[in-house]
């Protein structure tokens, strides 16, 4: 069954020793699930892949919604499967983007997904022999497990979510130092409430997440300081702070430790840490990519230092739908001292693991699809795959070094001299590599260089696909790029070299030389860029908030310092549209007041900032022209408007003087207008001269057009009707 390879068509032919009839061969438990996985699989892959250029220009259709109750009626097979293609292949309604949603599947990856469908066939079996399959299982994939990572004397526990073993770890502790919390529940803290250590450089989710998950009030946190020189947890402020909570009546539960944490790859001195948590009867619990470490080396050394350590094998072998490891270990007995007054029996500590949650039939199931991983794969090529992250990340940072960036994590590790033990190593190790750009000689570099570092992660995502690059914001370093292959990104060619081979990082390196050029040459002309704004009255520099290129500025011409911000924002929006007909770098912007302002993009060594600056002034005077003419034809139609109803009201004064008022009233007026017509001309059109501002009468215009017609307008020479003197005669 685990032998059976779930990726190519020949897989689904009989195998040279099964030659048996086809009633036999049906008989298999699994016989036709791996074919029909296999098929399933590979007819969504062949929907994806053949999505082509004109149905990426298509707009996605908007999803039918029904609003009605929704009561599904039956369907065969292959309509699901046409209607599950219609799911994967259309993406989000607000996206405009179509992009493939699922990616290649290999081999290991098929045997993974394969065996989530062998495991919801665990459920038609017997239960007793559910169990004995399942710990059959999860004891050769804990044997092996342990094996690979250099683990001694540790019990496993399988999961989905990462956090569920540190959860029931922790769940399992609380009964081991508090004999009535099964009764009592969170009454059992009422005296002495327990204490969970943690950095403060880790993640806040881990211990908010764990402090739900066993109603435990935040108050048990007790957030631990870096250690001065930046990396990993203070250990003397540690041990203060548990000598602060015995005093305090508290009891000290757990230790949170980070091994090549994100985003920087920290550790905490694991043998330092782990003696000190002995000593106070602290359980440590350790975690993070460093962990790797020992499958990626050919040394037969193990530890068991850790009480508890959580192994994430999806990530680190590129494989979706692996379990989380938690190896754990079982707490020794309790006995009376000065701080417990209460004994508890051997029998009480063996059950330990399950009233945490440990131990059980269904907790050992999900072990199925590494162990399917494990056996479609080998050790020697998974081992091969944490070998190859390991050696793409110190070639990576081998490229960011001689680049000349800043390297902010320590070695990703794998190159240790022979004399190095497994213990050292992994809490030297980072395995990941962290950099960013940054002025010499400073700890933290200024706010500007946040937004230089965003872009260049922001182009290398866009423009280097090969290396899956990271951008973080810490509060020690501002924004830091971040490149880590135990995160998925080195399962795919793991054989190759990882991070595309060779040729990838070449490419990616020449990619980060063109760019450094660029970023150096902006930072260089700042100065430039500011003395010419001196220079210049006109032009006021503006902060643009997240904004990486040379500047913004804003034109403010002569007399239009008391102008409205509508009319600086529509001045200098057409100043932005006049300079991209000439150079794209330009863009509009708001600064931090809100009004809007001319964009500087970024520069290369080449570029002349004063010419700049002077196009910026040239192009914000034909604007301003043009915007000058346009108000001053603007009053000049306002002011012949006025003129003109002015006119009209005065004629109409004194045609209603003239006709008389016997000529207003509704019913006598008719009649007079009967029997005497008022000889009143007609009013007087009005004309506005532009080009003088003047208002003058129709008059002239009307009598041209009636002298006009008056005069008979003699035949055209190409006109029909005109008679020539042979016609005549």
């Amino acid at each position: 069954m685990g032998d059976a390879s779930a990726s190519d068509p020949e897989s689904n032919k009989p195998s040279p020793g099964s030659d048996g009839p086809p009633e036999q061969q049906d008989r298999r438990p699994f016989g036709g699930l791996e074919f029909q996985v296999s098929e399933v699989v590979g007819r969504l892959e062949a929907g994806v892949n053949a999505q082509d250029a004109q149905e990426e220009e298509k707009k996605p259709e908007a999803r039918k919604i029904s609003t009605g109750f929704f009561e599904p009626e039956e369907t065969s097979m292959d309509e699901i499967l046409k209607v599950l293609e219609e799911l994967v292949l259309k993406t989000d309604p607000s996206c405009e983007s179509v992009e493939p949603p699922l990616l290649p599947t290999d081999a290991v990856t098929r045997a993974a997904i394969l065996s989530h469908s062998i495991s919801a066939l665990f459920g038609r079996l017997e239960r007793s022999h559910a169990a004995r399959l399942g710990a059959h299982i999860a004891t050769e994939t804990t044997r092996w497990m342990a094996h690979m990572f250099k683990l001694a004397d540790y019990n496993a526990y399988y999961h989905q979510e990462q956090l569920e073993g540190l959860v029931r770890v922790t769940r399992m502790l609380l009964h081991h130092r508090y004999p009535r919390y099964l009764e009592d529940g969170a009454l059992a803290f009422t005296n002495r409430l327990p204490c969970i250590y943690s950095c403060v450089a880790s993640p806040l989710g881990v211990v908010q997440h764990l402090c739900r998950q066993l109603s435990l009030p935040l108050a048990c946190v007790r957030p631990v300081p870096v250690h001065p020189s930046g990396q990993g947890m203070d250990i003397e402020a540690l041990e203060k702070l548990c000598d602060e909570d015995v005093t305090a009546n508290r009891t000290p539960l757990l230790v949170l430790g980070e091994l090549g944490a994100p985003p920087l790859g920290w550790g905490s001195p694991l043998a330092l840490l782990a003696e000190i948590c002995a000593h106070r009867n602290l359980h440590l619990h350790v975690r993070g990519h460093a962990l790797a470490l020992p499958g990626a080396t050919g040394k037969d050394e193990s530890y068991s230092i850790a009480d508890s350590v959580t192994l994430t094998p999806g990530p680190w072998f590129g494989v979706p739908g692996l379990p989380t490891v938690t190896f754990y270990k079982i707490p020794e007995p309790i006995v009376v001292n000065d701080q417990s007054k209460s004994t508890t029996t051997a029998g009480r500590e063996g059950a330990l693991a399950a009233l945490g949650g440990l131990a059980g039939g269904g907790a050992r199931l999900p072990a199925l699809p590494l162990w399917t991983c494990a056996r479609a794969a080998g050790a020697r090529a998974l081992r091969a795959r944490l070998h190859a992250a390991f050696r793409a990340a110190r070639a990576l940072r081998n490229v960011v070094a001689a680049a000349g960036l800043r390297l902010l994590s320590e070695p990703p590790g794998g190159d240790e001299p022979p004399n190095v033990g497994v213990v050292e190593a992994i809490s030297n190790a980072s395995a990941c590599v962290a950099f960013q750009f940054a002025p010499p000689g400073t700890e933290k570099p200024p706010p500007y260089y946040d937004k230089l570092n965003s872009w260049l992660g922001q182009v290398l995502q866009r423009e280097a696909e090969m290396i899956s690059i990271e951008v973080c914001e810490t509060e020690a370093h501002g924004v830091v790029l971040r490149y880590c292959p135990l995160e998925g990104a080195a399962g795919a060619d793991g054989a190759a070299g990882g991070a595309g081979g060779e040729a990838g990082r070449a490419a990616w390196g020449a990619l980060l030389e063109a760019q450094l050029h660029v970023l150096h040459a902006t930072v260089a002309l700042q100065e430039p860029f500011r003395a010419g704004l001196a220079r210049r009255p006109a032009l006021a520099r503006v902060h643009v908030p997240g904004w990486a290129g040379l500047g913004g500025v804003r034109y403010i011409p002569p007399g239009w310092e008391g102008a409205s911000a509508e009319e600086l924002n529509s001045l200098n929006r057409q100043l932005v549209e006049t300079l991209r007909a000439t150079d794209g770098a330009f863009s509009c912007g708001d600064g931090d007041d809100g009004l809007a302002c001319v964009r500087f993009g970024m520069v290369t060594e080449d570029t002349d900032v004063d010419e700049l600056l002077d196009l910026v002034i040239s192009a914000g005077e034909e604007v301003e022209e043009s915007c000058r003419a346009l108000t001053n034809m603007t009053e000049v139609l306002k002011k012949g408007i006025e003129e003109a109803q002015a006119d009209i009201e005065r004629e109409n004064a004194e045609r209603l003087w003239q006709e008389g008022l016997l000529r207003r009233v509704p019913v006598v007026g008719r009649v007079v207008e009967w029997w005497a017509p008022a000889a009143v001309a007609p009013p007087r059109g009005r004309r506005l001269h532009l080009a003088h501002g003047t208002l003058q009468t129709t008059d002239d215009v009307y009598r041209r057009v009636q002298n006009k017609d008056k005069d008979t307008e003699p035949a055209r020479a190409h006109s029909p009707t005109r008679q020539t003197p042979a016609a005549e005669q």
